[in-house]
């Protein structure tokens, strides 16, 4: 059986009136499914869309903004978690999805203005971008996860979706809505909340292969709701070097030096990169899926007290690269390393409102959240007014679920060179995963972290 990691993001918006102070109409027009739209999608008059628009190439220094954004945002969430392990041990596992969340973001980024749409450029890494530059970056990330879903042979299967239910009263700004086309639904939160919310739960089990039913609970979704942002992501794959269930074997995983747990460990001897990070103080092995192209990348810190949270203390994105640098280059390469990895299992619920205020994201929620760029400002000023023009996140919930077996599991990772590179280390033979380690599903193809996980908690007999 493959393991497989479906996650959730779910943003509940609730929408609330304010007088829209101006109004800003653009004048391109661009063919979208053979529809017109108006060129200004940001109510912005000096960023506007062109007819012209999707015609060429994506500007790769857009890309690389974006994409080094990411990977910045990813650790730095990471580190935001353990801010509330800085004075306890952790005591539970971990697993996330840094990308769902930062592609969620960026849809949210969209209709974002004034401090809200401040707040997550700066957190995102948008820098001084347009937002015509990054949509365009976005959309065409989206494009390239649209062929990889459906081009056979990869050796992996990976699904990402983002998707923005908003109430059928609301007036959307079209330009958004033809752009970004099947990510933005209408539905009627007013008087059919059960219908939608049974509408939404059987996306995210669609997307998530049924590995996640009724995520949104009976109650979560009133009539009061107006809009919803979800994303699901899904990722199964079958390792390169698959391990042999016959060499499964039962040993001591130590969560602590007085705390131990019998797991069930998987075992091969083969050829696997190997690299010891002085930066990062921790062993780290590379554990390909079939393809190539998303690895897990087991990091493995001493055993000690409090060595997860210097080990994330030392983590930032340039370290990072770095290390996937060394991994990716070969270099370290062993021929005969002897791997031992526990199977095992992850599902969590996360409230990302505090993590994102680490990072400095709060005007997305509550009332001084502004993500009226969503709602059409065109029109009587009346009418405008008439129909809510302040659309605030008041939840936003993270689920997830990893399970790791002989036959396959999840990845994740970053990029870039260390000044010198220390001798191979032919004298270490074995890697073993018997105390807490993290790990992450790495798209090597962009260079992202798909997946985020800590293990140091095997559950009790």
């Amino acid at each position: 059986m493959w393991s497989s990691a479906p996650v959730l993001f779910i943003g509940i918006l609730q929408i609330k009136v304010t007088m829209w102070k101006g109004i800003l109409l653009g004048v391109f027009v661009v063919g979208v499914n053979g529809q017109v739209l108006d060129g200004n999608c940001f109510l912005n008059q000096n960023d506007s869309l062109s007819e012209s628009f999707l015609a060429g190439p994506v500007d790769q220094t857009a890309q690389d903004v974006v994409y080094t954004g990411e990977r910045a945002f990813s650790v730095n969430l990471i580190k935001s978690l353990f801010q509330k392990y800085q004075n306890i041990g952790i005591n539970q596992n971990i697993f996330i999805s840094p990308s769902s969340i930062y592609h969620t973001l960026m849809l949210a980024y969209f209709g974002a203005q004034g401090e809200t749409q401040e707040e997550l450029s700066l957190a995102l890494g948008f820098g001084q971008l347009k937002k015509s530059s990054i949509l365009k970056s976005y959309m065409f990330d989206r494009a390239y996860q649209a062929v990889r879903e459906r081009t056979p042979g990869l050796g992996y299967t990976f699904a990402h979706a983002n998707k923005l239910y908003v109430d059928n009263e609301l007036n959307i700004n079209k330009c958004l809505s033809l752009t970004l086309n099947d990510q933005i639904q209408s539905v009627n939160f007013k008087t059919e909340s059960f219908a939608t919310r049974e509408l939404i739960n059987s996306w995210v089990s669609e997307t998530t292969h049924n590995k996640i039913q009724d995520l949104i609970p009976s109650g979560y979704i009133d009539y009061s709701t107006r809009a919803a942002i979800v994303n699901a992501a899904y990722f199964k794959g079958e390792w390169l070097s698959q391990f042999k269930k016959s060499d499964t074997k039962v040993g001591n995983f130590y969560i602590a030096r007085d705390k131990i747990r019998l797991v069930k460990f998987m075992k091969q001897k083969g050829s696997f990169n190997y690299y010891t990070s002085e930066e990062l103080q921790s062993h780290i092995v590379e554990l390909p899926y079939q393809g190539d192209h998303v690895s897990m990348i087991v990091i493995l810190p001493p055993f000690k007290d409090d060595a997860l949270q210097e080990t994330v203390k030392r983590l930032t994105p340039q370290t990072l690269q770095a290390v996937m640098a060394e991994i990716k280059s070969g270099f370290y390469k062993m021929d005969k390393l002897n791997v031992q990895l526990p199977k095992f299992k992850i599902e969590q619920s996360l409230e990302l409102k505090e993590p994102l205020a680490n990072l400095n994201i709060s005007h997305l929620f509550g009332s001084s959240s502004n993500l009226t760029g969503f709602l059409d400002q065109s029109g009587p000023v009346a009418a405008v007014a008439q129909q809510s023009t302040q659309i605030s996140f008041q939840n936003a919930v993270h689920k997830s679920l990893i399970e790791v077996n002989e036959e396959g599991s999840e990845a994740a990772a970053a990029t870039a060179l260390i000044g010198f590179r220390s001798a191979r280390p032919l004298f270490h033979t074995e890697f073993k995963a018997d105390h807490p380690f993290l790990f992450f599903i790495y798209d090597k193809q962009t260079d992202t972290i798909l997946f985020f996980g800590v293990y140091q908690q095997p559950p009790s007999p």
